[in-house]
């Protein structure tokens, strides 16, 4: 399987539209986010994306694959790819997610849900906060660490 890691364009934000909303992920910031947007590749489709979402805090989101092309280290290569990009950036890279056990394999800690609302205006004012799924994590950014959380 020939996976390409690239750059998203304009001409990708239709695909990178449908492969999050498999998922329900909000696809309202895609066309802001654009710059900073990846997408997977194999054969010429699109079966994955992630984006480095800059602002306040450098937050990783949008992570998606098509479902059939699930756990085949996809989404590894996608993060892999974003947190070299945020290395550039940032010593610190948060995330929300419902997968926490995948990014503690890439270094991620899990942090205090209600830091939520000190990180993420949208979730101060989120009226469904105390039911939320999604674990706050955070990963600290060493230029001796590689992203597959192993020293070396």
């Amino acid at each position: 399987m020939d996976i390409k890691i690239r750059k998203a364009t304009s001409s990708d934000v239709k695909e990178i539209k449908k492969i999050l909303s498999f998922y329900y992920l909000d696809t309202e910031t895609v066309d802001k986010n654009l710059p900073e947007f990846i997408v997977a590749v194999q054969d010429e489709k699109i079966i994955g994306c992630a984006c480095l979402d800059i602002s306040d805090v450098v937050e990783l989101r949008s992570i998606a694959i098509l479902p059939n092309y699930r756990n085949k280290g996809i989404g590894s290569k996608l993060v892999d790819t974003i947190l070299t990009r945020a290395s550039e950036l940032t010593g610190t890279v948060y995330l929300r997610t419902t997968s926490p056990a995948f990014f503690e394999k890439k270094g991620f800690k899990r942090l205090a849900n209600g830091e939520k609302k000190a990180i993420w205006e949208d979730c101060a004012e989120c009226n469904r906060f105390d039911v939320c799924k999604q674990t706050l994590m955070k990963l600290d950014i060493s230029p001796k660490k590689n992203h597959s959380g192993q020293v070396g």
